[in-house]
């Protein structure tokens, strides 16, 4: 005569009810969690009722359970497993697990911001202080400033979406100058990791107004046919594109020249005294001029990390 041991029926039932509950999740595209979550409690039921079922229907006077202690085993297991997929759940742990499985860096575009140049502003400054963030700057002939470009962001329920110009840059004029400030944008931090976006913007500056930019992480300028003066404080790195660039000069102070050895580079310093020539070297990297035509514009850099001309 067979044996009712409790905890086999248990398992098998669990089992075909788990892959049947997997399967269908496939193809209706159900969430798995969603499925484990609602699926293990139905293990303690399918026990519970195999118990009453063979204290029912067993024909001893005095029924004794006769367990299969593996099957229980692997029940417990899946239940425990089960359980702790609906802790993470309700922490909000599983939601960062799966935000941070899937999540991927996406880019889009900048909305453009168009500044009109009415006839009493002389001045634009550019601040991006503090920010790591690309920035290119080049010189137009047209009346107005444009700013274009893209950013980097997390696809996520936390990822940055900028509508509007004002959602990433401050744009103010004051007296004759006007001030574009380029905002922080939006970060998102948890106990896993941290997000954050990043931009890629080009400015588009009329040559004819004076331009001074403050605080940039790695530039690159291309002020082309230069009427007015530029200056760049504090970059962290900087390629200067002069090519389409004529009658300009290049001051440089407290910056490091790459390209020192061009003849075009003339150093402020003097040797003074019995100073060696790799001290004089050492100093006309910080503080030299760069000549081209008859000089009528000028393009002041301080205090920048390096510095890099283009001239073909």
């Amino acid at each position: 005569m067979r044996t009712w041991r409790v905890g086999t029926f248990s398992m098998g039932m669990s089992l075909l009810f788990l892959g049947i509950f997997l399967l269908l999740s496939q193809f209706l595209h159900w969430d798995s969690t969603m499925v484990l979550r609602v699926w293990w409690p139905a293990i303690l039921v399918i026990l519970g009722i195999e118990i009453l079922i063979y204290l029912i229907t067993s024909k001893q006077e005095k029924p004794y359970l006769n367990f299969d202690l593996f099957s229980i085993i692997i029940v417990g297991i899946v239940g425990t497993a089960g359980i702790a997929i609906v802790f993470l759940q309700s922490t909000g742990l599983m939601h960062l697990f799966q935000e941070e499985m899937t999540k991927e860096e996406i880019t889009m575009d900048l909305p453009e911001l168009n500044v009109p140049i009415k006839n009493n502003i002389k001045r634009i400054v550019i601040q991006t202080e503090g920010q790591n963030m690309p920035l290119n700057i080049e010189g137009t002939s047209e009346d107005f400033v444009s700013l274009f470009g893209t950013y980097r962001t997390v696809n996520s329920e936390n990822k940055v979406i900028l509508n509007k110009p004002k959602d990433y840059i401050l744009v103010k004029e004051k007296g004759d100058t006007i001030y574009l400030q380029m905002k922080e944008l939006p970060k998102h931090s948890s106990g896993f990791s941290s997000s954050y976006a990043t931009t890629n913007a080009t400015f588009l500056i009329p040559t004819s107004v004076k331009l001074e930019v403050e605080g940039a992480n790695e530039t690159k300028v291309n002020p082309r046919h230069l009427q007015n003066d530029w200056s760049i404080i504090n970059a962290s790195s900087l390629e200067l594109n002069l090519e389409n660039t004529n009658n300009v000069m290049v001051s440089v102070k407290d910056t490091e020249i790459l390209d020192s050895e061009n003849h075009q580079w003339k150093t402020d310093n003097k040797k003074e005294n019995d100073a060696s020539r790799d001290s004089v070297e050492a100093e006309s990297l910080t503080a030299a001029k760069y000549l081209k035509g008859k000089q009528n514009t000028r393009i002041s850099i301080v205090n920048s990390g390096t510095l890099h001309v283009t001239n073909n």
